[in-house]
């Protein structure tokens, strides 16, 4: 998004020390899953992945997230199999989706 690649992401904050890395906000559940794999291909440090319930509409004026908390807990599970360590989510959940992605963890 702000125009540096997951590899140079990594580097640099792998070089600073970083004990997690990942990715927070700015997508919904799919393309999270995408930016997860790619991290998993270029580092082994802990990764934390914190989806938005989907990009942004709004209906009737107001703002809505078009992603339920059944599609996170389905896709909780792709993060699980990736590797992901840390799951959790941003803009537009809620406790409901938190709860979701918590019944798969376990």
């Amino acid at each position: 998004m702000m125009g540096t690649s997951i590899e140079q992401a990594v580097e640099g904050l792998e070089k600073a020390g970083a004990d997690v890395i990942g990715s927070n906000c700015g997508n919904g559940i799919e393309n999270m899953i995408k930016i997860a794999r790619e991290f998993k291909t270029v580092s082994s440090l802990p990764i934390l992945i914190q989806s938005n319930a989907g990009m942004p509409e709004i209906k009737d004026g107001a703002v809505f997230y078009p992603e339920t908390p059944k599609l996170f807990a389905d896709k909780t599970r792709e993060l699980i199999d990736i590797g992901i360590s840390i799951i959790g989510g941003c803009c537009g959940t809620t406790p409901d989706h938190i709860k979701a992605i918590r019944k798969v963890i376990g």
